[in-house]
């Protein structure tokens, strides 16, 4: 009879680890467009909006927005990069990609993602391997271009 109440055990360690496998997109929030293939920060020549783009099928949707940054607080990342001159970086773990980033397979297929990193406020080109974090921005304030 022990087996009956080891079942509700069960079960919530099972929901646990399938919460934690899951991680953040178990709890996604519906109100945020979720830029998975392209984002460019707003400069003047955007006209001070955010640039998005979203693919689910490889076809990329484009959109406008104002206001996008993930509600975790963290920027946008990428894995496995190389600076401007070609070397590996040193850091571990993922790499800040504050200034946009992009999916260009046919430029480089083995570092497809590029990052751009601001340094002193200038944009520098990194290549990456994957990405990690992606951009967010709210659907209320994004216009399909």
């Amino acid at each position: 009879m022990s087996w009956v109440r080891a079942n509700p055990i069960f079960f919530l360690v099972l929901v646990f680890l399938l919460a934690g496998d899951l991680g953040s997109h178990i709890f996604a929030d519906a109100n945020y467009i979720e830029c998975n293939y392209w984002w460019e920060r707003p400069t003047k020549d955007n006209g001070n909006r955010d640039q998005c783009a979203v693919s689910n099928d490889g076809v990329p949707t484009y959109y406008t927005c104002k206001g996008c940054k993930r509600g975790d607080g963290k920027s946008p990342s990428a894995d496995n990069c190389i600076d401007p001159h070609g070397r590996p970086l040193s850091t571990t773990g993922s790499f800040n990609c504050d200034g946009g980033v992009e999916n260009n397979p046919e430029s480089n297929s083995v570092r497809p993602i590029i990052c751009y990193h601001l340094e002193a406020g200038v944009p520098m080109t990194y290549r990456c391997k994957t990405r990690h974090l992606h951009q967010r921005c709210p659907t209320e304030s994004c216009t399909k271009r």
